[in-house]
């Protein structure tokens, strides 16, 4: 297996950060399913049904399973969830129903471009976890500004945009029609840096 090399990991990081659509495969049986990153571990919450803990082969395929899929994940499920892993998967996903959550501990990922990543090669804790509440607060603080912020970087305008995360290389956004991921122009550094990088983002915004 060839380690990958900076570009090829930094896309498998991106990837990886916006799998929030997914088929879980248990066993080879399909369930579609939302999962996110838990920024505390690096795991994945998952939605998920009863029967796949029963499961030997566990794999996410975000967005969905299909040929061209952009990245297939292979975990190892665990039951237990906090309050805090639920409280994390509400705020991104607003499932209408309380759902099945499960932790998958993730041990590799195949990407579309054919290379495997692994936990040490592809980090997926978040670095400024300690700063993450109030960064959203600063960018929920006006929304209209977030939302040039959103069109700014992504070019394209989203409807009541809200951030829902914050890490050293991107910010999620639920928008009205979905999860969006803003890449950062350059990574933050380090936590006490974090607040200073997203006011020079904003102000860039109202520019």
């Amino acid at each position: 297996m060839l380690d990958p090399n900076d570009a090829i990991h930094n896309r498998a990081q991106h990837i990886l950060r916006s799998a929030w659509s997914c088929t879980l495969l248990y066993d080879q049986s399909p369930f579609e399913s939302q999962c996110m990153i838990d920024p505390r571990s690096g795991d994945f919450i998952i939605a998920v049904v009863k029967d796949a803990f029963d499961a030997t082969d566990i794999t996410i395929a975000s967005p969905k399973d299909s040929f061209d899929t952009r990245v297939r994940i292979s975990v190892e499920l665990f039951e237990t969830t906090t309050e805090e892993q639920r409280d994390r998967f509400t705020a991104y996903h607003l499932p209408s129903t309380t759902p099945l959550l499960a932790i998958g501990k993730f041990q590799y990922a195949k990407i579309d471009s054919g290379e495997v990543v692994t936990p040490e090669q592809c980090e997926l804790r978040n670095p400024v976890l300690s700063v993450m509440g109030p960064l959203c607060k600063a960018l929920n603080a006006d929304r209209s500004r977030l939302s040039s912020l959103c069109s700014m970087i992504t070019g394209v305008a989203h409807d009541s945009p809200l951030a829902v995360g914050v890490d050293d290389t991107g910010i999620d956004i639920r928008a009205r029609f979905g999860l969006v991921r803003l890449i950062l122009p350059d990574p933050i550094t380090d936590p006490d840096s974090a607040m200073g990088t997203i006011e020079q983002l904003l102000e860039s915004a109202d520019a």
